[in-house]
């Protein structure tokens, strides 16, 4: 692996675990092992970094999102797993990146908001159009207009994520939406499917004795 590429893999997991704004680049260089003058020759300043690891990010869920839908036993199956892998990637994640994202690089969360919402809505129109080929969706609805829906509410939980003092569990989040989501599509063969999906163990807290 390059060292340009573990200087961005380093830092998403130093942004996603205390927050983007009380990393600096010192802590940076320190985790990588290198003198900050090396971090610097890769990268000018920090809000370079900051764009990168949010472009590598982005890219990555995309091209699972792609393997899920490829992979996936039906339209059903891949928000099961869409859900299962939105839970795993968000549950270590602190609700200060969002906030830090926000208020001090608002143009790479711009940015990022953008991007997610040409993934999110592509990726929603396929599973949509899969559905309704299966017989597991409507074929009365407009694809185009639910899948932007889709990607409108899905920013609402990501609101409720930047939340810290937030009530609900990112999980009970995710399977909310999920299931909401469903239930405004399918037809009744999707919805006796979906019924079994959704006691999926990926989709409920774990059980503490």
């Amino acid at each position: 692996m390059e060292l340009r590429d573990e200087i961005v893999q380093r830092a998403e997991k130093l942004f996603m675990k205390l927050g983007i704004k009380s990393v600096t680049m010192d802590d940076i260089a320190r985790e990588l092992g290198i003198s900050k003058k090396t971090l610097y020759q890769h990268f000018d300043k920090k809000d370079q970094l900051v764009e990168q690891v949010i472009l590598s990010h982005n890219n990555e869920s995309h091209c699972k999102m792609i393997s899920i839908h490829q992979h996936a036993e039906n339209a059903l199956d891949e928000i099961r797993q869409m859900g299962a892998y939105i839970i795993d990637k968000v549950k270590d994640v602190s609700p200060s990146v969002l906030f830090d994202l926000r208020k001090y690089y608002r143009k790479v969360w711009e940015l990022m908001t953008t991007k997610q919402d040409e993934h999110v809505i592509g990726c929603m129109k396929a599973n949509l159009l899969r559905g309704i080929h299966e017989g597991l969706f409507r074929d009365d609805m407009n694809v185009e207009i639910v899948a932007r829906i889709y990607a409108k509410a899905a920013y609402t939980i990501v609101d409720e994520l930047a939340n810290s003092s937030s009530e609900f569990t990112r999980r009970e989040l995710i399977r909310e939406l999920h299931d909401y989501h469903v239930h405004a599509i399918a037809t009744p063969k999707g919805l006796k499917l979906w019924q079994q999906y959704v006691d999926d163990i990926h989709y409920k807290e774990p059980i503490t004795e």
